[in-house]
């Protein structure tokens, strides 16, 4: 399962090169589940050489960091230095977009995968502008773009209150700024109770055990 959850995730964004591609297969089959290869950086002793045969020796310590591997092709032994990170739920890119290019739904996929860089939020992307080109498959960084404004105090909300079995609609008003994703308190209409739960939507927020 491991091994083609790290296949799956190359798949969506396999880089240019054929060896770096082949040893992050390899040696993400080894890793724990909740860790990744973000980036292999192949030495020039590989460059141009065909994977063929190749054997992946794991880190003695499988965590995040910048560790050496041991990788051996065509009797050549080679120590290849590989950025692991915790997989992380990471906004991509369906197409190239420019600079100020505002980011819709249509835009963007979510894959769980390991990069290199703090990933924006992925609940809060959607609104967000651009700061730079950026090209399909391109994972949205949390310096990419500008975080549209977040809805107002006083913004009328739809709130919906759910512990366990019970389930009750109901509306407010935000007691507090919030972008979708952000925590948010609403002082419910029906009875003026202020009460803690999450923007997950523009408009909606939910109390209690998210969907």
């Amino acid at each position: 399962m491991k091994a083609l959850l790290v296949i799956l995730l190359l798949s969506a964004s396999a880089s240019a090169d054929p060896m770096a591609d082949a040893i992050a297969d390899k040696l993400g089959a080894m890793l724990p589940a909740n860790l990744g290869v973000a980036q292999v950086h192949v030495p020039a002793a590989l460059a141009n050489v065909k994977p063929d045969g190749l054997v992946v020796e794991p880190p003695a310590q499988l965590r995040a960091g910048r560790p050496s591997v041991k990788v051996t092709v065509h009797k050549k032994t080679v120590y290849v230095p590989v950025t692991l990170a915790q997989l992380t739920d990471v906004a991509m890119l369906t197409h190239a977009m420019g600079a100020g290019s505002v980011i819709t739904a249509a835009d963007i996929t979510i894959e769980h995968r390991a990069v290199e860089i703090a990933v924006a939020a992925p609940a809060q992307v959607v609104g967000g502008t651009l700061k730079k080109d950026l090209e399909a498959g391109a994972p949205l960084g949390a310096h990419d773009l500008t975080l549209p404004a977040p809805s107002p105090r006083g913004t009328r909300v739809n709130v919906d209150i759910v512990h366990g079995e019970l389930h009750i609609k109901g509306a407010g008003v935000l007691e507090n700024p919030a972008r979708v994703g952000e925590p948010a308190r609403v002082r419910l209409a029906f009875n003026q109770t202020v009460v803690a739960g999450t923007l997950v939507a523009p408009g909606v927020v939910v109390v209690g055990d998210q969907p």
